[in-house]
């Protein structure tokens, strides 16, 4: 994992983009004004991995832990 995107446009992201950018400064972590997931973007907090797959879970909590699985597991 090298890059991790977050849609400006979804708040429910935003501490955990802020969270990550602060622990794990060799990757890539950046807030883009759309990555096109709309229809994901308006039902639950999600990021984009390496430009191509999309995570998404119920609450900012479960999306900060899978980000964190997939870092130890690369």
């Amino acid at each position: 994992m090298k890059k991790i995107y977050f849609c400006k446009e979804n708040d429910v992201s935003k501490k955990v983009f802020k969270n990550l950018k602060e622990k794990y400064p060799e990757v890539i972590v950046k807030r883009k004004g759309c990555v096109g997931e709309c229809k994901t973007c308006k039902r639950c907090p999600f990021s984009l991995i390496d430009g191509k797959k999309v995570i998404k879970f119920e609450t900012s909590d479960e999306l900060h832990e899978k980000i964190k699985k997939l870092k130890k597991v690369k």
